[in-house]
């Protein structure tokens, strides 16, 4: 069961029974360090020490000397673990009301002796202060050094501190779903300098049909051999997913199950209530926890993946006590691995109707049946903020890991840097800082090496209530010097720049960092930098691409007017093709997807991208004007990428746009609109859709399912028409969906006066509802009901 504490941050100076270093600050070299340490260390500890002489010897080219007891020596002596310091500072420990991370980090003299405490109260509290101490570790010119006084009394702010990865296998090494044993080990080396101690991994069982094929029993003894390092090296808990029913049939013609596609018919979600189904679901996971059993914990999501309408809580239940039974046979900690149950959409629950139904009380339901059923250790995840409070009211947010899912980075989302730190600063400041009985928070990641600047901000707001308040600049310099500490104002700049809109500005940071990048003159690494790959510029790489593109977007929709020259359109164009292309070949989003799904994602989110097609349809003329131009631009490009790349991805979509940029215009236009979700209101707002234009795009959410979401139309006075014309993503799911349209009754209430069936798909760009009444209506409101990503609603 998770171990619950919480507290600040705290840096104390505390006079033990010697001198702590008082005068003007100096430096602490470790050039010729040695440290102090028994060799009576757990493992994660042992690993602590060896990563601090590697950087140390990273940095100034000598190794330091690991010693048994102090010395009469010169050097500084890293004295490391309670043991070994009160040999020389009886009084330099950490306490253990400072739980079981606290650590002490301290400089002391005595004697003419410099020493550095790393002592935790208990071995991970050490392993923590050893993280703490290579954070401040400085290197310039082969020297490494700290700048003394060093006194950091710390506890943990909140005890448990995860990082869930969750994704899409697009290119390595972007995606984590291709990372090799070696890259895995790599970037938890990274989470532990944060204080991660939480690993919460998903090993896609789901997607590996039993009996296991030779590929997918090794795959799943690396997530073994995996879980073994987070917890040996870094002392870290480790937990693995699972969805609650989905179960492979066939590898879908992939050997690799790293490489293999999700979510296909081969991996169907079957019935829990089906005896047949339930052995099926209970041979798919056992052989799961059989090669994996050294885990400490079993997350099970309760739907999105796994999913089966209307089926029981009990059938539910029964599903966790055969995992249960498993654990408890396969699993090396036995009856103390724990089960814990993510809270999400609900299990058993339609998508579609979870208002109706009442997901809140539903969830209640299925705590109060685990409670009863299941023998401890257990415990939840709360996906939403809203689920705190049933957690506490049922008296279980001590056993609660919250995990805002989609606050550090979205999923699936094109893949790019997220730098909005004030937004995961609300979240720290308005949830879960008036939530301090929770056992633990965690993150998510689809893009790890690309989320620096959100996870390292997450990562130190769990450990350090203190640095929540960090200015948002300050933080991106703090993890720029432990990238590349000789450039951390340059990388902190570049940082960002990703949303700066002076394209000039933006082109010349990523030139300045591509010419380090270009010339290997990054400099010296820090803890993260050395810890990167395939190789330690991984990450001013991607900034360099992510920043041309940015440079090249301001440029396209500040410099495109309405009589620009076709010559300049196609330069700007091409410019704009041509950054997008290469960052995109880089991180394979659209290998994965293929062209014609979400294409140039990024630019048609911009609020600015209807006047950008507005601008272009009049600067280029005719239809035979813009064929001109954009058959000229993709020339260009063609020439340096694939053509379904140039044609599909990027000269058919805007293109088109720019040919449907006529306003149009109905009693649609003249009405004002509301909707019953907008789940990303500032960038899908309901009022795109009826702003006229066909380019921009109202989303309600992933509504792949019938649903009863709403988008309503309201005029300030009755309005007659005979004619609804509602555009849609055009989507397998809307094919045969039925949309219906209605009008209010009374207040508050509404009938169906309409319905329609979307057609087959067509050449058509959109799928297309059409309503054609037969008899005129009159009203003053209407709404239309069960919702995909709408573009425009037209009435006649």
């Amino acid at each position: 069961m998770i171990r619950f504490c919480v507290g600040l941050a705290i840096c104390l100076s505390i006079s033990g029974g010697f001198n702590t270093t008082a005068r003007a600050a100096e430096q602490f070299t470790f050039d010729h360090a040695v440290i102090v340490a028994d060799a009576d260390q757990p493992s994660y500890v042992q690993y602590g020490i060896e990563d601090l002489i590697g950087y140390v010897k990273d940095a100034t080219g000598k190794e330091p000397r690991v010693i048994a007891m102090p010395a009469a020596s010169d050097a500084v002596q890293i004295l490391v673990g309670p043991k070994v310091t009160k040999l020389v500072a009886p009084h330099d420990i950490a306490d253990d009301k400072f739980g079981d991370e606290g650590y002490l980090l301290r400089s002391i003299a005595r004697d003419g002796k410099q020493y550095l405490v790393v002592s935790g109260a208990t071995p991970r509290g050490t392993k923590a202060g050893l993280a703490a101490l290579m954070k401040a570790i400085r290197v310039e010119n082969k020297s490494a050094f700290v700048t003394t006084p060093i006194d950091r009394l710390h506890k943990p702010a909140v005890a448990t501190r995860g990082m869930h990865f969750n994704g899409w296998a697009f290119n390595t090494p972007y995606s984590f779903r291709n990372w090799s044993e070696q890259e895995w080990q790599q970037y938890l080396n990274v989470l532990a300098y944060q204080g991660v101690n939480l690993f919460y991994l998903w090993p896609f069982i789901e997607i590996m049909p039993v009996p296991l094929s030779a590929e997918d029993q090794a795959y799943l003894e690396e997530c073994r051999r995996v879980v073994d390092y987070a917890q040996k090296k870094h002392g870290m808990q480790v937990w693995i997913m699972q969805c609650t029913n989905r179960v492979a049939k066939d590898d879908c013609g992939v050997k690799d199950p790293r490489r293999r596609p999700y979510w296909r018919p081969a991996q169907e979600d079957l019935n829990p209530g089906n005896p047949e189904h339930f052995k099926a679901i209970v041979a798919s996971r056992e052989a799961m926890y059989r090669i994996i059993n050294n885990v400490n914990g079993v997350c099970n999501i309760d739907s999105d993946p796994g999913y089966y309408a209307n089926s029981p809580l009990s059938d539910y239940v029964k599903v966790f006590k055969a995992c249960r039974e498993m654990l408890d046979k396969h699993n090396i900690h036995g009856k103390q691995a724990q089960l814990i149950d993510w809270m999400w959409e609900g299990w058993g629950l339609v998508p579609g109707q979870i208002k109706t139904r009442g997901r809140d009380e539903h969830e209640i339901q299925t705590i109060q049946a685990l409670k009863q059923n299941l023998p401890n250790p257990w415990g939840l995840i709360a996906g939403r903020s809203s689920d705190l409070r049933l957690c506490r009211q049922e008296n279980m947010l001590e056993r609660t890991v919250f995990l805002p899912y989609g606050a550090m980075e979205g999923e699936p989302a094109y893949p790019g840097t997220n730098v909005q730190i004030d937004s995961i600063r609300k979240l720290f400041e308005t949830v879960i800082a008036k939530s301090p009985e929770l056992a633990g928070v965690m993150g998510n990641l689809q893009t790890p090496l690309l989320q620096f600047p959100h996870m390292y901000y997450f990562s130190s707001a769990m450990d350090d209530a203190q640095y929540r308040g960090q200015p948002e600049g300050e933080v991106l310099l703090d993890l720029a010097g432990h990238l590349y500490p000789e450039h951390k104002q340059l990388v902190a700049d570049c940082y960002l720049a990703l949303k700066e809109p002076d394209a000039d500005k933006v082109q010349s940071l990523s030139d300045q960092l591509n010419r380090l990048v270009q010339e290997d003159k990054l400099g010296s690494l820090g803890i993260f930098g050395r810890k990167l790959f395939p190789d330690h510029r991984i990450v001013a790489k991607c900034l360099v691409m992510q920043l041309n593109l940015r440079a090249a977007g301001e440029q396209l929709v500040l410099d495109v007017t309405s009589t620009s020259s076709k010559v300049d359109c196609q330069k700007l164009l091409t410019n704009y093709f041509d950054a997008y292309l290469t960052w995109d070949n880089a991180h394979g989003w659209h290998a994965l997807w293929g062209w014609k799904e979400w294409p140039l994602m990024a630019l048609k989110a911009d609020s600015r991208f209807a006047s950008l097609t507005r601008s272009l349809s009049k600067a280029l003329g005719d239809k035979s004007g813009v064929d001109a131009c954009f058959d000229e631009v993709a020339k260009a490009l063609s020439t340096k990428y694939d053509r379904d790349a140039v044609d599909v991805g990027c000269i058919a979509p805007l293109k088109g746009a720019v040919l449907g940029a006529g306003a149009i215009a109905s009693l649609a236009q003249k009405a004002t609109v509301t909707a019953s979700v907008a789940p990303d209101a500032e960038h899908y707002p309901p009022s795109a859709a009826n702003d006229g234009a066909l380019v921009t795009l109202y989303w309600p959410g992933a509504l792949v399912q019938d649903n009863s979401e709403w988008l309503q139309l309201k005029w300030d006075a009755p309005q007659s028409f005979e004619r609804v014309i509602v555009r849609f993503l055009k989507h397998p799911s809307m094919v045969g969906r039925k949309i219906r349209l209605q009008r209010e009754t009374s207040p508050g209430m509404w009938e169906d006066f309409a319905t329609t069936t979307v057609p087959p798909e067509s050449d058509a760009p959109h799928s297309v509802a059409t309503f054609r009444l037969p008899l005129q209506a009159t009203v003053d409101k209407i709404r239309i009901v069960n919702l995909l990503d709408l573009f425009e609603v037209e009435v006649y």
